[in-house]
């Protein structure tokens, strides 16, 4: 009796004697199958496959042709995804060697029983199914990991675009301060907003959101500052900076780090028009990451040390030193370096 239903799993036979297929075909149909080709050689079981698409290739090994069954279950199997099962007559040793090197969905060596092939067929074709599934469940992961990066990136683009107007709305105001003083504490803090704007910058531009090239941040924050310096002409920047990837929220506390001593041996370690060099150097040192700004300026003024300090700009270097575990070192030899010293 043939139960087939139009849901049934479609099968394609592939044998190169026509009783074997014929009582194959009768079989499958009883068992509610959809035989839905026979094929004789290895080549026509291939082209059958690819028109036809069968949930499942039940196929003999022997066949004519140049194409035998393990042939064509390798490229059944690799080109179109569809399982197959080998039902052969061989078990030696060659034979078997070669149908595992390609890896078919099961081996059934004839003669078997209608209950045998039965439980092989219903085997894989749930075990395909659970694999397809797995498959859709890591593409539906993939897309959801890009959509949610793509989001990420998109969040890091307006923050960026909302702190650059803030730094733009604090050069207007700066530009309209009654005092020097006053325009320079907006500057002060314009440069910091930007500094933290950068990051979102790099965060937006990147495909690795989880690391920043710190040498190339720390090289754009210099180069900000000396374009916002009217000593910009005067000022020789120099950059040692290794390229060493480090999580944001540690990259973020050193960016102001440096924003503040940089700005400060901008401001401080040079006359109006006397010409310096203010090199800026980013290294790893045993267990902690070194980022050094050093001048060849005047220095601190006498009895001032970065303890004591109490300008803005030094007081948050203290703090944020202390936010990233940090150590805060100052040698005074032919101008000033500072350097910060935070573990690994």
């Amino acid at each position: 009796m043939n139960t087939q239903t139009e849901d049934a799993h479609s099968i394609l036979v592939v044998d190169d004697e026509a009783v074997i297929i014929t009582q194959m075909e009768e079989m499958l149909s009883s068992l509610g199958y959809n035989v839905v080709g026979k094929a004789g050689s290895g080549a026509q079981a291939i082209k059958l496959a690819q028109e036809l698409s069968p949930d499942l290739v039940l196929m003999d090994i022997v066949m004519p042709g140049d194409v035998d069954g393990i042939a064509a279950c390798s490229v059944i199997q690799r080109e179109m995804d569809i399982p197959v099962i080998l039902l052969t007559a061989y078990g030696d040793d060659k034979h078997i060697s070669r149908a595992k090197a390609v890896q078919p969905y099961g081996y059934i060596l004839k003669p078997s029983q209608n209950d045998q092939i039965k439980a092989a067929v219903e085997i894989v074709l749930e075990k395909k199914a659970v694999e397809r599934n797995l498959d859709g469940m890591m593409d539906g992961l993939r897309h959801t990991a890009e959509d949610r990066r793509l989001q990420i990136k998109e969040i890091h683009h307006r923050i960026k675009n909302n702190l650059n107007m803030i730094t733009a709305l604090l050069a207007l105001q700066a530009m309209h301060s009654a005092t020097p003083e006053c325009s320079d504490a907006l500057q002060a803090v314009r440069s910091r907003v930007l500094t933290i704007a950068k990051i979102h910058e790099k965060l937006h531009t990147s495909d690795n959101m989880e690391h920043i090239d710190c040498g190339e941040y720390f090289e754009s924050i210099a180069c900000s500052l000396l374009r916002a310096s009217d000593k910009a002409d005067a000022i020789d920047f120099s950059f040692q900076c290794e390229p060493h990837q480090l999580e944001p929220d540690k990259v973020m506390p050193m960016g102001l780090i440096l924003n503040e001593l940089a700005s400060n041996a901008m401001h401080h370690a040079f006359g109006q028009g006397e010409q310096g060099r203010i090199t800026i150097s980013f290294r790893r040192e045993g267990p902690d990451y070194v980022l050094a700004v050093t001048d060849n300026g005047v220095g601190l003024p006498e009895g001032v040390t970065m303890e004591t300090a109490e300008s803005l700009g030094l007081e948050l270097v203290r703090s944020l030193v202390a936010q990233v575990g940090g150590t805060l070192h100052l040698r005074q030899e032919a101008g000033t370096a500072i350097e910060v010293h935070f573990p690994v």
